[in-house]
Formats: structure tokens, C-alpha cells, sequence
């Protein structure tokens, strides 16, 4: 519901700031007097894209300013799109020839949010423009809901995402499974090469020290047979002052702490040697097993450069290729698991869908009936409406987020002509007096929203005039109705009452609107009715019709 419009620099209004009212609400003014405007800032309000038409010649920039109220359907919609919740709006879109901003309860937003946030909040009735008629899918969903159906419907979706889901994860299966299938003999032979290279980190590492080692066996053997020597002539000599130190001790006590220190040397020393001597007695005689070794550490160096892993990761490697060759197997039992569980839902999704082909058949006859009584209320005596369920073959290439069917409405205004769809043949006071009838049969819970009749009393007057205002204003007790029109039979019957005028001030036209109540009201009633002064009239008429 919109609680406050303001309109700032659009074509004739300079500056204009409404406070709307929950209800049914009138504009009314001479022809030319700008009532279109009204429509302009609205379309702008629900994200029309700006033409510099639009702009007020002479000025800079323009702007539209609204609070609109939404209740739930609004906080959820602002949540979706990531701004704080909140059941009301503020919403300003300024507009100027070199760029526009839009901004949603203070944070800058796009066209695409406004247009998301404002769909269904605000319903503007017109040529073209009502898409709750002429969408196809939106007519099946009236049809639906007409018929109570909206339960089965959410079964039905709820059934068919699950359905897709399970088809899904089986398309991905197969590929996987006929991927690993196509690679097979190739798994098997990396498995293969892996496996009779035996990686062993521990290994490579000692082949690596071996290689060392062969590689420099002679300097190695040479080098601690020159090391052996020298440290045999110092344990001589440390031998010798052992003997020395042993004889003086007894002479000098404090002695006996060199000649331990020197011992502990010198037995040290002696065990060096020994070890020294065993490692060299145990050095290869010849360099014959560096071979072998290269041949090893080479093989280690081309299945890790092969297969872009070190030694440590080979083996993890191999659990993989196993792993997936395994999959061969547990994936096909898995496959013919989800493709049962595929053929259940899919009997399952097609029955559902066959009980609502079958109500919604039943239903749309005596719905368009209906539709048609109504429309003879509201003028359209000759009208002719069909609702025409087509129901697709039932095979699940066939499902649809609506089941098997496609709902089409049919219409002709004038006898003797075939009723053709809806979109193609209905005017814009056609398909006001169309949604109008429709009102009848559905009561939307959405009380927040606001629904807008620009081309409601096309063509009528009359008694059927004032079936139409009726009508409104019962469609008000749960929507916020604003109407623009020229029929005194359906302002009176208003809630609220608002004149649009152009007035002339220093060579500028201007257009104003201003609320109407008591004398000024009946004034503009009597205007419409063709008698300007006459207030008597407009009174008498006021009591007559309500």
C-alpha cells in the first residue's frame, strides 16, 4: 500500500506530496488536465526505465519519492534481494538526462531490484501492462487458485524439484562412471607402474646416501687410512705420557686428575680407531653396485617426474587410482539405485499431475462461466471467455513447473467473432473490467497491496458505471484502490477523492492535485455530471447512487 507519494519535475507537476489512505481512492479532472501523470510516476515508482519526456522542460533533474507499505511480502522480497528487513519502504528514484539513482530505504540500488520489489505490490491495470492477465503463467496460477488447488500445486513442485534433482545426480553419475570406464586399462597400468616401483621414502633416501658413498669410495678409503695413521702415532705418544704422568702422581696428588683426564683420551682415541678401522674394512672393494643403484634411483626420478609427485605421495596415489577404479562397481549399484528411485517419482509426479489436469479441466468451465455472467454485469453483455486447459502427453519430458498443462485465456467482445487470447485482442478498459470480475472469485490475503485502474470506465456509463465503482470499492476492502476516472457513478463511491487540474500562472502551465472533501467534492461532482454550479444536483445524485 502506498502511504505517501511525492512527484517532483514530471512533465507539469513542479512539486506535488500525497498522503494516501488505505481504501478506494478517485482522480478525477477535465481531459488534458494531466490524470496520465498520475500513471507516469507510478510506472517510474515500479522501475519503468526513464526518457527524458518524462523530465519537466526546463529543469535539471526530477524525482519520486514513496513510503509504500508491504507487510511480509516486502520483508521477505527486501531480505532476498540483501537489504534490512522491514514491512514499509522508502523508496527515492531521481532522474536527470545524463544519469538516475535509486535508492532503497537510504542504500543505492538498481532498476532490477526496484522492479523485483515493486511486482505485486503495486498492480497497475492498463494495455500491455497487467501481466496478472495476460501471462500465461500467471493465469494458470489464477486458475489454481480459484479451484483451491495451491496445495496439491506445492505437493506437485516439491515432488518435481526432487524428481530433477535425482535425474541430475544420475546424469552425473553416468558421466563419471562412463569416464573411469573409457580410462580403465589406463588406471590399471598406472596402478601397475606404481606398484612395481614399490616406492619407499626410507629407501630413496639411503640409494641416495649409497650413491654418495660409491662415487667417492677412494678418497674415502684414503682418507681414513690417513687419518688412521696420524691418530696412531698420538696414541703412541699419549701412551707415553700416561707412563710419565703414573710415576709423578704418586710424588703429586693434584696430578692424578691430568693423568684421568688424559686416559679418558686416550681410550677414546683408541676406540676411534677401531671403529674407523671397521668402516674401512667394510668399504665395497669396487664401484660394481653403483650401477644398480643409479638404475633404482633413476627409476624413483622418472615415475615421480611422470606423475608430478614426490616419493611420499605416490603411494596416496596409487590408493586414489584404486579408489576410483573401485567406484566401477559401488558406482553402478549406486546408478541402478537412483534410477529406481527416479521411476518412483516419476510415477508418482505424473499421477499428481494427471489429478490436476483432470481438476483443472473441470474447473475452468464453470469458472469461465462465471467470469462470463459478471462481465454482462459490468457492460460486456456479448462478451465471450473461454479458459482453455491444453494438456501435454503424459510422459515426464513433458513436466513443467505446472504439471502437463498450458492454460490459455480466451476472449471476444462482440459476437460472431472466435475468441481469441486474451493478450492479443483485449483494451486496456477490457481487461480492468476483466480483473475486476476475477476479484470476485479470488480475495487476495495481500492487504498491502495497491492496485491502479487507469482505463476502468472505458466505453461504459450508466447503470453499468455504477457496477463498476461498486465493484471497486468492494476490491478495496482488501487492496488500496486508486482510480482514475471521468465517471461521476464511480467517484462518488470513493473513500477518497483527489482532483488533478492545469492552471496557467506567468506563461507557465502547471498541473496541481489537490484532496476534495465536502462542498469542493460535490462541486466536482456536478461537474462531472455536466452541471458545474449546480451542487443541489450532485447532492441529489450522491443520494441516490450510494
Amino acid at each position: 500500500m502506498i502511504k505517501e507519494i511525492g512527484i517532483k519535475n514530471l512533465v507539469l507537476i513542479d512539486e506535488i506530496y500525497l498522503n494516501l489512505e488505505p481504501g478506494f481512492t478517485v482522480f478525477t479532472g477535465e481531459t488534458g488536465a494531466g490524470k496520465s501523470l498520475i500513471v507516469k510516476a507510478l510506472k517510474l515508482l515500479m522501475g519503468e526505465k526513464f526518457t527524458t519526456d518524462f523530465l519537466k522542460p526546463g529543469t535539471n533533474e526530477g524525482e519520486i519519492e514513496a513510503l509504500i507499505l508491504g507487510g511480509e511480502t516486502l520483508y521477505h522480497k527486501l531480505r532476498e534481494l540483501g537489504y534490512p528487513e522491514s514491512e514499509e519502504v522508502h523508496i527515492v528514484r531521481t532522474f536527470s538526462p545524463k544519469k538516475q539513482k535509486i535508492f532503497i530505504n537510504g542504500e543505492l540500488a538498481s532498476l532490477t531490484d526496484l522492479s523485483f520489489l515493486m511486482k505485486e505490490v503495486i498492480l497497475l491495470t492498463g494495455q500491455h501492462e497487467f501481466y496478472t492477465l495476460l501471462s500465461h503463467e500467471k493465469q494458470l496460477e489464477f486458475l489454481d487458485k480459484t479451484l483451491k488447488l495451491e496445495g496439491y500445486v506445492k505437493e506437485y513442485k516439491t515432488l518435481l524439484e526432487r524428481f530433477r534433482t535425482t535425474a541430475s545426480e544420475i546424469a552425473k553419475l553416468k558421466r563419471r562412471l562412463e569416464e573411469i570406464s573409457q580410462k580403465r586399462d589406463f588406471l590399471l597400468f598406472q596402478i601397475k607402474e606404481i606398484e612395481e616401483l614399490s616406492p619407499d621414502p626410507e629407501e630413496e633416501e639411503r640409494l641416495k646416501r649409497q650413491r654418495e658413498k660409491l662415487k667417492n669410495l677412494n678418497l674415502l678409503r684414503t682418507s681414513l687410512l690417513s687419518v688412521n695413521e696420524l691418530l696412531s702415532e698420538n696414541v703412541n705418544n699419549l701412551s707415553q705420557v700416561l707412563s710419565l704422568l703414573q710415576k709423578v702422581t704418586k710424588i703429586e696428588e693434584i696430578l692424578k686428575d691430568y693423568e684421568k683426564r688424559l686416559a679418558s683420551y686416550y681410550y677414546e682415541i683408541k676406540e676411534i680407531l677401531r671403529e674407523i678401522d671397521l668402516y674401512v674394512k667394510g668399504l665395497p672393494e669396487d664401484e660394481s653396485e653403483l650401477n644398480r643403484i643409479e638404475e633404482r634411483l633413476y627409476q624413483y626420478d622418472r615415475i615421480k617426474k611422470k606423475y608430478k609427485r614426490e616419493t611420499p605421495e605416490l603411494k596416496k596415489w596409487v590408493e586414489e587410482l584404486k579408489n576410483e577404479l573401485n567406484f566401477l562397481d559401488f558406482g553402478e549399484e549406486e546408478y541402478q539405485r537412483l534410477e529406481r528411485e527416479r521411476k518412483k517419482i516419476e510415477e508418482e509426479l505424473l499421477e499428481l499431475a494427471l489429478k490436476l489436469s483432470q481438476q483443472r479441466r473441470e474447473g475452468a468451465t464453470k469458472i469461465a462461466s462465471f467470469l462470463k455472467e459478471e462481465l454482462r454485469h459490468l457492460g460486456m453483455e456479448k462478451a465471450e471467455f473461454i479458459i482453455e486447459v491444453i494438456s501435454h502427453e503424459t510422459k515426464a519430458e513433458n513436466l513443467t513447473e505446472w504439471g502437463l498443462d498450458e492454460v490459455r485465456f480466451l476472449f471476444s467482445s462482440n459476437p460472431g467473432i472466435a475468441a481469441r487470447p486474451l493478450e492479443k485482442v483485449a483494451s486496456g478498459g477490457e481487461l480492468s473490467r476483466i480483473f475486476l470480475a476475477s476479484q470476485s472469485l479470488v480475495k487476495s490475503s495481500f492487504l498491502q497491496r495497491t492496485i491502479v485502474f487507469d482505463e476502468v470506465d472505458v466505453g461504459i456509463g450508466g447503470l453499468t458505471a455504477k457496477r463498476v465503482g461498486k465493484r471497486l470499492r468492494d476490491l478495496s476492502h482488501n487492496s488500496q484502490v486508486l482510480c482514475i476516472t471521468h465517471l461521476p457513478q464511480i467517484a462518488i463511491l470513493a473513500d477518497h477523492h483527489y482532483l488533478i487540474e492545469k492552471v496557467f500562472n506567468r506563461g507557465e502551465t502547471k498541473t496541481t492535485i489537490k484532496k476534495l472533501e465536502g462542498i469542493e467534492r460535490l462541486k466536482e461532482i456536478a461537474r462531472m455530471l455536466g452541471y458545474p454550479e449546480d451542487v443541489e444536483l450532485a447532492k441529489r445524485f450522491l443520494r441516490e447512487e450510494l
